[in-house]
């Protein structure tokens, strides 16, 4: 697992480690330089395991630039074995934070599945708990990520968010059909 603690904004339901990116922004790059140092470390210190599964999750990943995103890619392949990998995830997350930049950066580094989480279709409730994207920035992201090969795509969500009812969660599962992601995760 490989941690990036920052996202676009922190949502009033997050239990998660996690800054706003925008009041970090200028120290992104001592943090890569930091995780870089400890992947180095448990690289030399496990270089006798097999690595069969990667997951980067945070925060929200895609809050890194591609050039960061890049970086720390390369130096995963650099200094582990992907011979017995079977999965290796990078949690996309938050729509705001998703470009095609950073999803072909993703998709070069052959990464096998990708999670996109509106946590609702719902644009009220993204408001409610503090959430910048839009369903419209969701679909989007979705679609590009298609479109680019990705052809292994989680969507997270999340029930009994403020305000919302089964109506509302019916209607999020509808919009979620018609985008056919290969899984979907519900939290409560």
């Amino acid at each position: 697992y490989i941690g990036i603690p920052f996202c676009p904004t922190t949502c009033s339901n997050c239990s998660f480690t996690s800054y706003p990116v925008a009041k970090w922004q200028d120290r992104m790059d001592e943090y890569v330089d930091a995780l870089l140092k400890e992947l180095a470390f448990i690289a030399e210190v496990s270089k006798e395991k097999h690595l069969n599964a990667i997951y980067m999750g945070g925060g929200t990943p895609t809050t890194l630039s591609a050039q960061q995103m890049d970086r720390v890619l390369s130096f995963l392949e650099e200094h582990f074995s992907f011979e017995h990998l079977k999965e290796y995830t990078i949690e996309a997350g938050r729509p705001d934070s998703i470009t095609k930049e950073k999803l072909e950066v993703l998709r070069s580094h052959g990464i096998s599945r990708i999670s996109i989480n509106p946590q609702t279709m719902k644009q009220e409730t993204l408001e409610i708990i503090g959430r910048h994207h839009t369903v419209e920035q969701t679909v989007q992201s979705f679609l590009t990520a298609r479109e680019l090969g990705f052809d292994n795509i989680n969507m997270d969500l999340i029930v009994g968010l403020p305000n919302e009812n089964l109506e509302d969660v019916r209607h999020t599962m509808e919009q979620l059909e018609e985008l056919q992601p290969d899984n979907i995760t519900v939290h409560s």
